[in-house]
């Protein structure tokens, strides 16, 4: 899928530019916009075979953007970026049917397994079913994680040891242990792998 167009969404510049860095690396055209309305002007000119939307922004924030894109090609795989994940937020980037909605942090193999996935879908005529990660944020908020508590799960799910969660969140490895042994708890399960099974890894 490399040589695709990307725009890329976000009001934080640094992050804006290292994500960007790394899709140009694979191979991808990518556009970058510091704003939901520069975005959109982007968008309406070039029409992009991805959108990626960070979910908080000043002024029109990524779910208001979402829904203007697809209004204008409702073809067009949108994915949420986000750290700020909730039920009431997934649920309705579900309504908009969009493609994806990634909690951060996440890995670059991670994103781009997921970008490619989404770009196959844009050439799939057939239907298909909400990606897993819906049912993973349901999860998460029912289950009442606390925001950090979420950073730790994806984390672990994606494959993190302690030792690496701990210096990605500059926290103790005793406080991620912490914080696993209270996400168990939480989600009724004992094991790690249990936590990687259940989180659709």
């Amino acid at each position: 899928m490399a040589g695709n167009s990307i725009l890329l969404i976000d009001d934080e510049k640094f992050l804006l530019e290292a994500v960007s860095d790394d899709l140009k690396e694979s191979g991808y055209e990518v556009t970058t916009a510091v704003s939901g309305e520069e975005g959109l002007r982007s968008f309406e000119i070039l029409q992009h075979d991805l959108v990626i939307i960070d979910l908080k922004m000043e002024r029109m924030d990524g779910l208001e953007v979402s829904r203007k894109i697809k209004q204008l090609n409702p073809k067009t795989p949108v994915m949420i970026l986000t750290g700020y994940g909730s039920m009431e937020t997934a649920i309705e980037a579900l309504r908009l049917e969009l493609d994806d909605y990634v909690l951060k942090p996440v890995n670059r193999d991670d994103l781009l397994q997921k970008i490619t996935r989404c770009l196959g879908k844009k050439n799939n005529s057939h239907p298909t079913n909400p990606q897993p990660i819906f049912a993973q944020i349901l999860k998460l908020e029912k289950a009442g994680l606390t925001r950090r508590e979420k950073e730790v799960v994806q984390l672990a799910a994606q494959g993190y040891n302690d030792d690496e969660i701990s210096k990605m969140l500059a926290i103790s490895t005793y406080t991620v242990k912490f914080h696993l042994k209270r996400i168990f708890k939480k989600l009724d399960i004992h094991k790690r792998v249990e936590l990687i099974v259940s989180l659709g890894k």
